[in-house]
């Protein structure tokens, strides 16, 4: 698959003017000729006067020979566990001109503070001071770079760091998991957590909420019960964090029953409680759940947030509910005082184009109060690609190609939408413009879980596959054409023969990994599938018919819903 874009840093600046500060006062005193003794200790002296009078506290420790490592170290932590993190790279340069040499103990604290103040050529000159002085056997400066690194998102660092690490404790494993779900690496944070599973460490509340994390974009139902069943038996509380990524990771496997009986266990709920079930309700097409557990939310007196009716905006337009999400639109400012944002609007625009209320839905984005985005005009230009109009199409993708030029998805869509028109010749010129400019569509991408592991398939393009997978599709093809099959190849490739486009729909990645399941899961067990693309309506149709003839359920996730197929139909009523 393609590289991901760089996430940006988990802990930006409060005030990034301070960077460029930060940066000049150390290049200023590394440029400068080392000061006498005297001098350097001097001026110690008084930053660290003035941090204990900063701090409140005369609790610092100094020896009777003046300042020395150990009261450099408290005054670096005290900055740091208070927020002035400048404070503390300053009373470090300092005390490195004052020739004092800092330890191991010097640096958890001071790279937690480059970390948040977002400096990463510092953080690699720290990194050689953890070296020169031999503290790179520390686990905890060792965790500390892990965290550090994974906070600018350079995770490869973090990864060799950690694997080079002489000694381990659970935080180093939490530090090194979660920096993988905080920079999208979700296989490896699921990889990860199976190693520390091995290692024989007790997984605290921390692993599991991470762990959890990980299991739900992926879709590792099993680890995920696993988890749940570790939570239970070691007595892990079921507070509002575990609580909470517990009823996410069902949600995310599709499984809204056992995820609604971890809420209702939950002593305390807070406000993201709620919002992982009712954007769980959402995602699986119960939108009418979703309303009616916020109406239980309001009647508890939790207060909602735009996440809350982010939720049910996506939930109305799950299920065609125009009416309901444009009251809730509306009352979102009018009785709970929130302003909708750009995410709110897209929702808005989503709901009424698929509903077929094309005139609206650009109506809606003109009068904005803020600019719309690639996401609002790509949501019109999708409802426009539903309904056949090419004019507010045509309009929508101009302005995507002036906002996202790059975005492969942008012109997909038009060519799907040329498509539907059987306008091949523009077909053919919107693949030349990408290829011109070197635009690229993602790949599709499937994963399934059978035998507690996640197995990926890539759309083939031609690759080789294995002789049961494919023998499997082979068969499929044959019982589903028995059945009444036939495969639309409206979107296919425009310059394919029919047998060849045929043959290119057979092949996309979620039938691929159905194939794979049908052949290697337990029989009769259900099987979820996670897609990182729109399913087309060619694969729609393709499972709806395999859950009657094959007599199994179906779940799969694509990048805009759930999909629950059983018995020849789908949850969402072909309504996506």
């Amino acid at each position: 698959m393609r590289a991901k874009p760089r996430p940006p840093p988990l802990f930006p600046p409060k005030h990034p003017t301070l960077r460029p500060k930060c940066l000049h006062l150390l290049h200023t005193y590394a440029s400068s000729p080392p000061p006498p003794a005297s001098s350097s200790s001097s001026s110690l002296q008084r930053l660290i006067n003035l941090s204990i009078r900063f701090s409140g506290t005369h609790s610092l420790p100094q020896t009777q020979h003046g300042i020395d490592t150990d009261t450099c170290n408290a005054v670096i932590r005290s900055h740091t566990n208070s927020g002035s993190h400048l404070r503390s790279l300053l009373v470090f340069t300092t005390m490195l001109q004052a020739s004092i040499p800092p330890d191991h103990l010097t640096f958890p604290a001071l790279l937690k503070s480059v970390a948040r103040l977002f400096v990463p050529d510092l953080g690699l000159s720290i990194h050689g001071c953890v070296v020169k002085t031999g503290s790179d056997s520390d686990v905890f400066v060792n965790t500390a770079l892990v965290s550090m690194y994974c906070s600018f998102g350079r995770v490869g660092d973090a990864s060799h760091v950690f694997a080079e690490m002489p000694e381990r404790n659970s935080v180093s494993w939490n530090a090194m998991i979660t920096g993988y779900v905080h920079n999208r690496r979700f296989r490896e944070a699921h990889e990860l957590f199976s190693r520390m599973l091995g290692s024989g460490l007790e997984l605290s509340e921390v692993t599991v909420v991470t762990a959890l994390s990980a299991c739900s974009h992926l879709g590792a139902f099993s680890q995920g019960i696993w988890i749940h069943k570790y939570i239970e038996s070691q007595g892990l509380r079921l507070n509002v964090f575990v609580g909470t990524a517990l009823i996410d990771m069902y949600m995310k496997c599709g499984v809204m029953d056992e995820a609604s009986k971890v809420f209702q266990a939950m002593r305390v709920r807070n406000v993201f409680s709620w919002n992982a079930l009712m954007a769980g309700y959402a995602m699986n097409g119960e939108g009418e759940a979703a309303l009616e557990a916020f109406d239980e939310m309001v009647m508890e007196k939790v207060k909602p947030d735009g996440v809350t009716f982010l939720a049910l905006l996506c939930a109305c337009c799950h299920q065609g509910l125009i009416d309901k999400g444009r009251k809730l639109f509306v009352g979102m400012e009018e009785e709970f005082g929130l302003r909708p944002r750009i995410e709110h609007y897209g929702c808005m625009v989503d709901l009424l184009g698929r509903a077929g209320l094309l005139e609206e839905a650009h109506e809606l984005i003109v009068t904005m109060p803020v600019k719309a985005d690639g996401a609002v005009w790509r949501a019109l230009l999708a409802a426009c690609r539903i309904r056949g109009d090419l004019r507010l199409g045509e309009l929508a993708i101009r302005k995507l190609l002036d906002i996202e030029p790059g975005n492969g998805e942008n012109y997909i869509l038009l060519a799907n939408l040329l498509a539907r028109h059987r306008r091949w010749t523009d077909v053919g010129k919107v693949r030349q413009m990408m290829r011109r400019k070197g635009v690229k569509k993602h790949p599709g991408c499937s994963s399934i879980e059978v035998d507690n592991r996640v197995h990926e398939f890539v759309v083939t393009d031609g690759v080789q596959r294995e002789e049961e997978i494919l023998a499997m599709l082979a068969a499929m093809k044959r019982e589903l054409k028995l059945a009444g099959y036939a495969a639309d190849t409206e979107m296919a490739s425009y310059d394919l023969e029919e047998e060849e486009k045929e043959m290119a729909m057979m092949h996309h990645s979620e039938k691929l990994a159905l194939a794979f399941g049908l052949v290697r899961a337990q029989h009769g067990s259900t099987l979820r599938i996670v897609k990182n693309l729109r399913m087309c309506v060619d694969c729609h149709t393709f499972f709806k018919l395999v859950s009657e003839v094959y007599q199994r359920k179906i779940v799969v996730r694509d990048n805009h819903r759930f999909h629950h197929f059983g018995g020849g139909v789908c949850s969402c009523k072909d309504y996506w």
